[in-house]
């Protein structure tokens, strides 16, 4: 057989019935998780529906069970398209319909159509696992792949994602303070940024640069309970510290602290019933921390909490120990205001 595989057609019925009767393997140890939310869901139903042509899917053969004389295929590549297709027929309760009609409530007409619907399948016969393993890596590798540059483009369209690009083109901070330049605004820094906030205030304490990020995408996919609060809290914060004018120099306008700062105020927002620093309070203790800092910067770092605080504002700005070092410093201030 060609390495290419060979492209043959099957209709839903046929695939659909290979996977009631599970001779099609949807999840080989090779596949990773199921990323698709039920957005992405109805789109790709809609495709069918429609009648519009969708990428071919890749299957492989399997085991042959010598004793019933019956064979599994393996899916190589489909595995989300042909999940959905299934979750669809069956009204799978992992997959809620809002914008399409269900197939419950189709025409005979229409439900013969969706089931007479053409896939094109490339089947690459009995190969070795290795060979599999490796069709499925490249294939994959540019595919639905939950990871930033996905986050970035904006791919991978999940609640927590959303509530992110709510807050992202609904303030106004990061324009008045600069944080962005226009490049990095075209990258989408600041939804990248966002994200790492809310992932910390979610995850209740600081971790190394993004790496909690994906399993709050993942984790708040279809859902985001606290998306109402979290727009709220931030655009409050955002104002305040937007109130405070801010001299440009100012080491809160820096990336870091910036960061830092809209994590511990909107920890203390919720701290305090809902209550923000009193602004001009806020205002002064910026100012007169931010000179501190700037004046510590040469002293040594294991003496000085501020001289440790600025070098931190440098170097390994993203570590968990630069985020911690940094919160500590900016909570003790927020706190002083309370005894003032």
């Amino acid at each position: 057989m060609s390495k290419n595989g060979i492209a043959t057609n099957k209709k839903i019925i046929e695939l659909f019935n290979d996977m009631k009767n599970n001779s099609l393997i949807l999840a080989p140890s090779f596949q990773r998780k199921l990323v698709w939310n039920d957005s992405h869901k109805e789109k790709f139903i809609e495709t069918i529906l429609l009648k519009l042509p969708f990428p071919e899917i890749y299957l492989a053969d399997g085991e042959i069970d010598l004793d019933t004389q019956t064979s599994k295929t393996l899916v190589v590549d489909g595995q989300q398209r042909l999940s959905t297709i299934y979750e669809y027929i069956t009204a799978s309760p992992k997959f809620k319909i809002k914008e399409i009609s269900k197939f419950s409530d189709l025409t005979s007409s229409e439900k013969t159509s969706f089931f007479d619907y053409i896939v094109v399948v490339r089947a690459l016969g009995r190969i070795p696992d290795s060979e599999i393993r490796e069709i499925f890596k490249r294939i994959n590798s540019v595919q639905y792949a939950l990871n930033a540059i996905e986050i970035n483009n904006s791919l991978y369209e999940g609640e927590f994602i959303r509530t992110a690009k709510n807050i992202a083109d609904n303030n106004s901070l990061f324009e008045e303070l600069e944080t962005f330049s226009m490049g990095e605004f075209s990258r989408m820094k600041d939804l990248e940024y966002i994200l790492i906030i809310m992932s910390t205030i979610e995850e209740g304490g600081y971790f190394a640069s993004d790496k909690e990020v994906v399993n709050y995408v993942t984790k708040y996919d279809n859902e985001y309970p606290n998306k109402q609060e979290m727009i709220e809290n931030f655009n409050e914060i955002s104002q305040l510290i937007i109130n405070c004018d801010l001299p440009a120099d100012s080491l809160w306008v820096r990336k870091s602290s910036l960061f830092s700062l809209i994590v511990e105020l909107i920890k203390f927002k919720t701290k305090h019933n809902n209550n923000l620093p009193n602004q001009e309070k806020l205002k002064n203790k910026l100012n007169y921390y931010s000179d501190i800092i700037f004046d510590s910067k040469k002293e040594e770092t294991n003496k000085n909490d501020y001289a440790q605080y600025y070098y931190y504002t440098h170097q390994s700005t993203a570590s968990r120990k630069a985020r911690i070092i940094r919160g500590d410093v900016i909570n003790k201030f927020l706190n002083e205001m309370l005894q003032e």
